[in-house]
């Protein structure tokens, strides 16, 4: 399924560049000029999952359409450069100033007439000492930081928490990536309310139950450690502490809770403010949890990270002829 918005001549000479999200289940492609302004968007459902190599310059020429022109290069960011991808471009390894990854695009070799461009993503080893990884979530903690430059708030000390699937944490000092570790919180927890035994049989809600998923915050904060926790969401209901439609949200806070609680404590700096670049309802509940930590809490939509951060790597490298050129 695609969906197209209308562009008018004058917006189309207006643009600068083409910004692609390409993850594993959607792709998204926005018109833009040289502000960050979106000119005009269009979307598909063919995310890189249902893709073979071999497919990615078709779907991604049948989206563009009449925006295919030389002269309006592309910037795509997510899945689509990870193995199984478009093709698969290396991990730079941190610490990396997030601007350098301008001078590490992968231009790829396409029959388009623009010229294409994959921001690649980062490799780092986490809080236990182990390597982890990042695909997509780079290009949006550049935007990020323009974003907070653009409000004078880019000298503060912060750590920036970018929630999902796979939750990222990320240290960023003068700009500099220094360290990141990653947790499976929603993962986890999708597995745990779709399949465990834990919430069989009980109703579902799609709005956020504050009081049930305080309650799991708290129990985070107990002794035992996260797999005697989970288990009291089906003892506590059971023994007629929680009700029914108060376990899965219970659950997902004690869930969130350990990831809060276990990555902030063992950062090697105190912690005073958390930049959140995620989804609105998964900012509600990691706010909650942050806050019982005493924290000052932001907040940036996803796609407003990644869109601003692909405007910031396109000025980048209009200012540095030699890269536009397809050079790395």
């Amino acid at each position: 399924m695609t969906s197209v918005n209308s562009v008018s001549p004058l917006s189309k000479s207006s643009a600068n560049f083409i910004a692609v999200d390409w993850g594993t289940t959607n792709l998204r492609a926005f018109l833009m000029n040289q502000q960050g302004q979106i000119q005009a968007q269009r979307s598909s459902d063919k995310g890189m999952l249902k893709l073979s190599s071999d497919e990615f310059e078709t779907v991604l020429a049948d989206l563009l359409g009449d925006w295919l022109e030389s002269g309006l290069p592309i910037y795509m960011a997510g899945m689509v450069g990870s193995r199984g991808g478009w093709q698969e471009v290396p991990y730079q390894s941190c610490p990396i100033p997030l601007t350098e990854l301008a001078n590490h695009l992968h231009w790829l070799t396409t029959s388009l007439p623009n010229q294409v461009a994959i921001v690649p993503g980062l490799q780092s080893q986490g809080i236990a000492g182990m390597a982890d990884v990042m695909r997509g979530e780079e290009t949006q903690l550049l935007g990020a930081l323009d974003w907070l430059e653009s409000h004078n708030l880019s000298s503060e000390n912060r750590v920036f928490c970018l929630p999902g699937t796979h939750c990222k944490w990320v240290q960023i000092e003068q700009g500099k990536v220094t360290g990141f570790s990653t947790a499976i919180t929603g993962e986890l927890f999708a597995r745990l309310n779709d399949e465990s035994s834990l919430v069989k049989g009980l109703p579902h809600s799609d709005e956020l139950l504050v009081q049930a998923f305080q309650k799991g915050l708290l129990a985070s904060q107990q002794a035992g450690g996260i797999m005697h926790q989970l288990f009291s969401a089906r003892s506590r209901y059971v023994c007629g502490e929680l009700a029914a439609e108060e376990v899965r949200d219970y659950l997902s806070g004690i869930v969130i809770g350990h990831d809060v609680n276990d990555i902030l404590s063992d950062l090697p700096q105190p912690v005073k403010s958390v930049l959140i670049i995620g989804s609105k309802g998964l900012n509600e509940r990691y706010q909650l949890a942050l806050a019982k930590q005493g924290l000052n809490v932001d907040f940036m939509e996803a796609g407003e990270a990644s869109i601003r951060g692909l405007k910031r790597l396109a000025n980048l490298t209009s200012d540095t002829p030699n890269l536009a050129e397809g050079k790395e």
